[in-house]
């Protein structure tokens, strides 16, 4: 995206990965704490999936914190992949009227 932050989003594996190793725990140790398949917490910690709102909450649970921050780590991944120019011929709708910020 053209949008610069202060910092490079990250994939929430990456975070989710840290995490572990900080704590000691192996992937499938959480994957069978949280009910879940051990392939599942690799692929997240690979970046081959990404973090739902179920595993989000499952996250926060075990680990500590709160949902909010797995997802928005996932959405500012997401929104970093995207390229701005793939959007250009899109129009606001009603661009003739005045514009306004959210």
């Amino acid at each position: 995206m053209n949008n610069k932050s202060h910092l490079t989003p990250v994939h929430p594996g990456e975070v989710l990965k840290d995490e572990l190793e900080e704590i000691g725990m192996t992937q499938t140790a959480l994957a069978n704490h949280i009910g879940v398949l051990p392939k599942t917490v690799n692929e997240i910690c690979r970046g081959k999936r990404g973090i739902s709102a179920d595993m989000a909450m499952k996250l926060s649970k075990a680990l500590g914190g709160r949902p909010q921050f797995w997802l928005n780590l996932q959405n500012n991944w997401e929104l970093s992949q995207l390229d701005d120019a793939a959007f250009e011929g899109i129009e606001r709708v009603g661009s003739d009227l005045p514009r306004y910020e959210r």
